[in-house]
């Protein structure tokens, strides 16, 4: 149906009160989601003190594998591994990989807070990444936000990463999962395809999880079943999530809706705050306003134009 054939609900009337149910409920599910996603991290930076991340993040794939399928499973879908495209998922598990095993041995060493700021770059780095391989040409407005976001890292990592070296060296590894979420963003505008979105769902965690199990061999180590447990809720929750956003992006366009993917900065500073003591000083807000200035600047210049 062409634009010129519809027509926009007036405020206040029926139609309109309709059309923002859908809204407010995609609202909800993407912030919903963000919390869920604060909360595992909170869970592995307390597991971290027993395992190993890379122990960590096997076994929660693992049982993120089996949750996602089952529920492809029970809503219709039967052919959820077959793809056409299966380099593209390939490239897309491995950036969500890097992305994930570096927050989780990250959050072992820094404040939860902090690395989850520093992580929200990634809307800036996809602006980045589009340049460099994409070719996209961007003006000034996104290059202030680059600089800003950027200049906002630095805030927030501040004198602590000066403390020693090795300390220096783990703050880049919120910054490399950024990158890598960054890239899981690109990659799956590049399988936004209906006949992909099942394959995308399933494949990503045994991609990951058959990645991860060489590792093991060096990694692993006696695994309480109290934990497992916990890692079983972490890959049902993170499926939830997961869920939460494809719903919520089905509700209403991306570009509406991302903003709400920052109510995982919002949840993760509380729990730190509660359970790690973490420390909240004005460098931490001042950079993490930068960071998420930046984020909605580049949100808010890249949103669909309402035809005229």
């Amino acid at each position: 149906m062409s634009s010129s054939c519809q027509t926009i609900p007036e405020a206040g009337s029926p139609a309109s009160v309709v059309a923002a149910r859908p809204l407010l409920a995609g609202m909800g599910l993407v912030a919903l989601a963000g919390a869920i996603l604060a909360t595992q991290d909170a869970a592995i930076k307390e597991m971290t003190a027993r395992q190993s991340p890379i122990q960590i993040s096997f076994v929660r794939y693992g049982w993120h594998a089996l949750f996602v399928a089952a529920f492809l499973f029970l809503t219709g879908k039967r052919q959820i591994y077959r793809t056409r495209r299966l380099s593209l998922h390939l490239v897309r598990a491995l950036f969500l990989l890097i992305a994930s095993t570096s927050m989780f041995v990250a959050i072992a060493y820094v404040p939860l807070s902090q690395a989850t700021v520093i992580q929200f770059l990634s809307p800036v780095v996809v602006t980045l990444l589009s340049v460099v391989f994409l070719g996209e040409r961007i003006g000034w407005r996104r290059i202030t936000a680059l600089c800003l976001g950027f200049c906002g890292v630095l805030v927030v990592v501040g004198p602590e990463a000066g403390r020693s070296e090795s300390l220096s060296l783990i703050w880049l590894l919120p910054l490399l999962s950024a990158f890598g979420s960054a890239g899981y963003v690109l990659m799956t505008r590049r399988l936004s395809a209906p006949d992909e979105v099942a394959p995308a769902m399933a494949l990503m965690p045994v991609i990951c999880f058959l990645a991860l199990a060489p590792a093991q061999a060096v990694f692993w180590s006696p695994i309480a079943l109290t934990d497992i447990a916990i890692l079983a809720l972490m890959g049902l929750t993170g499926t939830v999530a997961h869920v939460c956003i494809q719903l919520g992006m089905q509700a209403a366009p991306a570009s509406v809706l991302s903003p709400f993917l920052y109510s995982q900065v919002i949840v993760a500073s509380l729990l730190g705050i509660v359970f790690f003591d973490d420390p909240m000083s004005a460098g931490f807000f001042l950079g993490a306003a930068l960071i998420i200035g930046a984020g909605l600047a580049i949100w808010w210049i890249e949103r669909p134009q309402p035809a005229s």
